[in-house]
C-alpha cells in the first residue's frame, strides 16, 4: 500500500478491513498550494499475478457519481482517459477494443464521485457502468445485483467530493456476484484551482499512481 500525500480534510474516517493493518497520515503544514492537499492512494490484491497481464480495455467515458438531481461535470473526462491510456500503455500492455472480438485480461474502470463517500463502499457499480458491451467477452449474466470484490487490506476511507477512483478488475473471475478489483488508485483534491491547474494535477498524480506500484510492470 502506497499513500503519496494526506490532508485532514480529505479524511473524514479511515477504516482497516485488515485487522493487523493500522494507517497514519502525514500532514504536511501549512501548505501554499491547493496541489498540497492532492492525496494519491494505491493498493493490489496480492495474490493477483501482475506478470500474466497483457492486454486491457478500457472505456472511453469516466462515470459520475452524483446526487439525484445534479448533472455530472464532464470537463475533465479526457485528460483522465489520456493520461490512464499513456500510463497503461506504458507497462507494456495492449489497449483492446471493446468491439474486437476478444477479452482483455483485465478492465480499468475509471470514476468521479461528486458525494462525499467511502472509496469502497459498496454502491452499485452496475447502476453506473451498466451493460458496457466489453462485458460481453465474459462468461456470467452481469445484472444491478452484481457488487465489488475488494483485496481484504484495501484501505476504506471517506473520501471528498470530488475524487478520481481508478478500480482494475479481473472480469475473468467473478465470485459470487461480485466483480474482483485487483488494483485501486485513488486521487482526491480535483476541484478546487483554474481549469489548466487541475489538468496538470490530475496527470502529474494519476503518474504518480503507476509510480507508486511498480509490481504492475513485471
Amino acid at each position: 500500500m502506497r499513500i503519496k500525500k494526506a490532508y485532514p480534510k480529505a479524511i473524514a474516517a479511515v477504516l482497516i478491513l485488515s485487522s493487523t493493518f493500522m494507517l497514519s497520515g502525514c500532514y504536511p503544514s501549512a501548505p501554499d498550494y491547493i496541489s498540497d492537499y492532492d492525496l494519491v492512494y494505491t493498493q493490489q490484491d496480492k495474490t493477483y499475478d501482475f506478470s500474466k497481464v497483457t492486454t486491457y480495455m478500457l472505456p472511453d467515458s469516466v462515470e459520475h457519481i452524483v446526487n439525484p438531481g445534479d448533472k455530472p461535470d464532464h470537463t475533465y473526462d479526457p485528460v483522465i482517459l489520456s493520461e490512464l491510456e499513456k500510463q497503461l500503455d506504458a507497462l507494456g500492455w495492449e489497449r483492446l477494443d471493446e468491439s474486437g472480438g476478444e477479452p482483455s485480461d483485465v478492465v480499468v474502470l475509471p470514476s468521479v464521485t461528486h458525494q462525499k463517500q467511502g472509496v469502497c463502499q459498496a454502491y452499485c457499480w452496475w447502476c453506473y457502468w451498466g451493460w458496457w458491451p466489453g462485458w460481453g467477452y465474459y462468461p456470467p449474466a452481469w445484472d444491478p445485483s452484481w457488487g465489488w470484490w475488494y483485496p481484504s487490506d484495501v484501505v476504506c476511507a471517506t473520501y471528498n467530493t470530488g475524487t478520481l477512483m481508478v478500480n482494475m478488475t479481473n472480469p475473468k473471475a467473478p465470485k459470487d456476484k461480485q466483480l474482483p478489483v485487483v488494483w485501486i488508485g485513488v486521487l482526491n483534491g480535483l476541484l478546487e484551482g483554474g481549469t489548466a491547474n487541475i489538468s496538470s494535477r490530475i496527470q502529474t498524480n494519476i503518474d504518480q499512481m503507476f509510480k507508486q506500484s511498480p509490481y504492475l510492470k513485471q
